[in-house]
């Protein structure tokens, strides 16, 4: 009995190691693939399978992305199955049936590994030029993303140097990355020293952003010295665009530039000796630059006198001036004029120490740079903030929908006090307001109030004249240093004040022409038709209050002998 059962066990466990070995071999006799698993990549490809058959077979995938050719035959039969990109950040499974008369010959089994998250730059690199044209200063970087993304630049210095213009990533195939560009502007490097910025690059769901290091060239090194003052000039013209009228030769030298004057040992106003041969004036005009004044201009360490004149569409463009030009503290004279200002430096009152004429005309202001008063430029003799205007209107009610970046200088007399501030300043001898938008009336003074006084016989004396109407009346002694005031083709209305209408100097400043002529069918914010309600019709009245000034300003149209 022990003996049977013996006989059992051993039985029944060579049944069960044969149906284990039926198990592990799951080829079908007659039926032979090379491979029975394939494990692609996310972006898929084409896998070589290669069967031998005695039978007849075919094979079957029920999903979209495997395409198995050929997928019937018999005999040795070299099979490609191709494999689709995928979709998505997840694998994905499937199996391929190879079957002959309903009977499965085979399943090869296929993984396909899902898209990762990624950012990837073509170079995580890029070098640039210290300086180059303005329309050469941008490079692109190509990046393949299925994520979408932002960029942010760090700096190793406090300058921002960089403008990451707004890029496009199309995900329009799920996970698969797609191409985007990405434009980036530089600014020219202004220090003798390379300088090195970081974009990073941060995806959405990411943990950590893609870093592309931008790295500039160093600019040339600026001596304090002649040579140095002509690579600043250069460096100035290239950086500015400037036309090539200017007279500027690198191939002569600086005392031949048209646009240059220099420091002469003979010279009155001579700073020091080290001036002689620096450059005193520099005068450029024609451009093209959305940019303040380059900072190569505090090299010119003597400059006396600086005019910039004429930008290329210069009424499209909203520039600030810069901080450098505050370092020059020998310049008496300013002229940026067609520029396309929209604001002074914040230390621009460094200059009031020195600064004697401020041409500002033709920018973009949108009002009276607050920076301009006569305790910040007590030496300032001539400013000129004329024909400041970025729209052309004539009717002020339309003002705030004209123009989105502003209309230009605008000013209401009734609600600030910025031309008002404007008159009272007494070192002034030349005061242009042309063709802005100034509304309101001219501001009116009584004598007693904001230090106004009267005039008295010594202001009149040493002028030769007899005013004595003017000491009589006590009338407010404003602006008794300007020889020329123009505050024409603007949109004044009311009275004249009697401050103008009879101030000693009113017949130099040819008033019909340069101060009673206002807008041309201007309507002010009001609705009121601009111009003055007193606009003399004669000079009459004026000479009779002053009969000496009849014999200088009267027009004699008799012929002599």
């Amino acid at each position: 009995m022990k003996r049977y059962n013996i006989i059992l066990r051993t039985t029944a466990a060579t049944l069960m190691m044969l149906v284990g070995c039926m198990n592990d071999n799951t080829t079908t006799p007659g039926f032979e693939a090379d491979n029975t698993t394939i494990e692609a990549r996310a972006e898929g490809g084409e896998y070589t399978l290669a069967i031998r058959s005695s039978k007849e077979w075919m094979a079957i995938s029920d999903v979209p992305w495997v395409m198995i050719s050929p997928a019937n035959g018999r005999g040795n039969v070299e099979c490609i199955i191709k494999i689709d990109s995928t979709l998505v950040n997840d694998s994905r499974d499937t199996k391929i049936r190879f079957s002959s008369a309903g009977e499965i010959l085979e399943e090869v089994a296929i993984t396909q590994d899902g898209y990762a998250k990624s950012i990837t730059p073509e170079s995580l690199e890029h070098e640039i030029a210290a300086s180059a044209s303005r329309t050469e200063r941008w490079f692109e970087i190509l990046v393949n993303a299925n994520v979408q993304f932002d960029v942010e630049a760090e700096y190793t210095t406090d300058t921002e140097w960089l403008t990451v213009k707004e890029h496009s990533l199309t995900l329009d195939r799920g996970a698969r990355p797609r191409d985007t560009r990405i434009k980036v502007e530089w600014k020219m490097n202004p220090e003798p020293k390379e300088r090195v910025a970081k974009l990073h690059l941060n995806g959405q769901g990411m943990d950590s952003p893609t870093i592309v290091t931008i790295r500039q060239q160093a600019a040339p090194l600026i001596e304090d010295n002649r040579q140095g003052d002509s690579l600043a000039i250069v460096t100035i013209f290239e950086k500015m665009e400037c036309w090539s009228d200017n007279g500027i030769s690198t191939t002569e030298g600086m005392h031949r530039w048209d646009c240059v004057r220099l420091w002469e040992a003979t010279d009155k106003s001579l700073p020091s000796a080290e001036a002689v041969g620096r450059v005193r004036d520099l005068d450029l005009s024609y451009f093209n630059t959305e940019e303040g004044i380059p900072q190569e201009i505090r090299y010119l360490k003597y400059l006396e006198t600086l005019s910039l004149f004429g930008n290329v569409n210069t009424m499209l463009k909203s520039i600030d001036m810069g901080e450098e030009i505050c370092d020059l503290e020998y310049l008496k004279g300013l002229r940026v004029a067609a520029y396309g200002l929209v604001s002074l430096p914040k230390n621009f009152a460094r200059l009031g120490d020195t600064l004697e004429t401020l041409d500002l005309n033709s920018n973009n202001f949108n009002s009276l740079p607050e920076v301009l008063t006569a305790e910040n430029f007590p030496k300032l003799k001539v400013l000129n903030i004329a024909s400041n205007r970025r729209a052309s209107i004539s009717d002020l009610r339309n003002r705030t929908t004209a123009s989105q970046e502003g209309i230009g200088l605008y000013a209401n007399t009734a609600k600030d006090n910025t031309i008002r501030q404007l008159l009272l300043w007494e070192s002034l001898e030349e005061l242009t307001l042309s063709y802005n938008y100034i509304e309101g009336t001219i501001p009116d003074f009584k004598v007693g109030e904001d230090g106004v006084r009267a005039y008295t016989m010594e202001d009149i004396a040493p002028r030769g004249d007899t005013l004595l109407w003017a000491v009589e009346n006590n009338l407010p002694r404003i602006l008794p240093n300007v020889n020329v005031l123009r505050m024409n083709l603007n949109f004044f209305t009311g009275d004249i004040p009697d401050w103008l209408l009879y101030h000693p100097r009113l017949l130099e400043w040819a008033p019909e022409v340069l101060v009673y002529s206002q807008q041309e069918r201007g309507i002010d914010s009001e609705g009121v038709n601009v111009g003055f309600t007193n606009t003399p019709t004669s000079t009459e009245p004026y000479f009779e209050r002053y009969p000496l000034m009849r014999g200088r300003f009267e027009f004699n149209d008799e012929m002599t002998e």
